[in-house]
């Protein structure tokens, strides 16, 4: 059955979002989707949205809970054949074990796809988020682009391999090199070209036939620019943008790559859907249009 949007205004039309067979799914390497494995609380500190906020930090330590390794036990066990010649020894050897498991730490590299039509910023996204920085001028993206960035959740090091296709129609051939293994797919239009959002569909239908487990979500950006708009036009674009997000059962984020608004709280909220987690921060609101950030 089609993926519509409930309850639309008289003269709206319906978003569909048919997907070719089945709906989306979280992955899971044993095809059940279940990540228990690192649920618990996305306790990273709250973004500020002063221009600095969204530069890489190292060394923090932001956490949620982690199961140890596969065939790891968090206390070493002592086998029945051995048990009265090796209790004295793993008695003495316990405390040191013990400390040396608490300083145990896993890695987990998530890759982050993104796509949408051409000076959309999604180049602009991925390098505010990536390094802290913003580039004035437009540089068309030949292709392909990746970058990385790592963060710290508990004893987990999470590294985002995120991947960022060229909006040009001559590259779409390439779309598979984006949604290959990609746990989640950024979808992004530009906030202030109604022409973008729209084109999301198409977008979404093409990657899902590549990657079905691919978390979605929709990003706006250019937010800064919106603001400027005509009050009719912004609120038929939220609107919009918010009927699309529920036909894809995808979280919706209003960002500013230039100005480092919510640009970190996208990649928060991939671990947030990846992981069930719960997220430690409120989103900000527009007076006039609400909240910025929806899940």
């Amino acid at each position: 059955m089609a993926e519509q949007v409930a309850n639309a205004a008289p003269g709206d039309t319906a978003v569909d979002l048919s997907p070719p067979t089945q709906p989306l799914t979280r992955p899971s390497e044993s095809g059940s989707g279940d990540w228990s494995a690192l649920k618990g609380d996305l306790n990273e500190a709250p973004a500020t949205e002063d221009g600095s906020a969204d530069a890489p930090k190292s060394g923090s330590d932001d956490s949620v809970a982690v199961q140890p390794e596969a065939g790891v036990s968090l206390r070493p066990g002592v086998s029945s054949d051995s048990f009265e010649t090796n209790l004295a020894g793993a008695s003495a050897r316990s405390s040191d074990r013990d400390a040396a498991f608490r300083h145990r730490r896993s890695s987990l590299t998530l890759k982050v796809g993104m796509v949408g039509d051409a000076a959309c910023g999604k180049t602009s996204v991925m390098v505010r988020y990536c390094e802290g920085q913003f580039d004035e001028d437009y540089i068309m993206t030949l292709g392909v682009n990746f970058l990385e960035r790592s963060v710290s959740l508990r004893r987990t090091d999470i590294v985002f391999s995120v991947w960022d296709l060229g909006g040009q129609s001559e590259f779409r051939a390439m779309l598979p090199l984006v949604t290959s293994d990609a746990a989640a797919m950024l979808f992004i239009f530009d906030l202030t070209r109604k022409a973008t959002l729209m084109s999301i569909r198409d977008w979404y239908q093409q990657v899902r036939l590549l990657n079905r487990t691919a978390v979605p979500i929709l990003v706006g950006n250019k937010y800064d620019l919106f603001v400027g708009l005509d009050p009719e036009r912004q609120h038929q674009m939220v609107k919009k943008a918010r009927k699309y997000a529920r036909a894809m059962h995808a979280p919706l984020v209003f960002c500013s790559a230039s100005h480092s608004i919510h640009v970190q709280r996208i990649f928060k909220l991939v671990l947030v859907q990846l992981f069930d987690l719960r997220p430690a921060f409120e989103p900000q609101r527009d007076p006039s249009l609400g909240p910025l950030c929806e899940w």
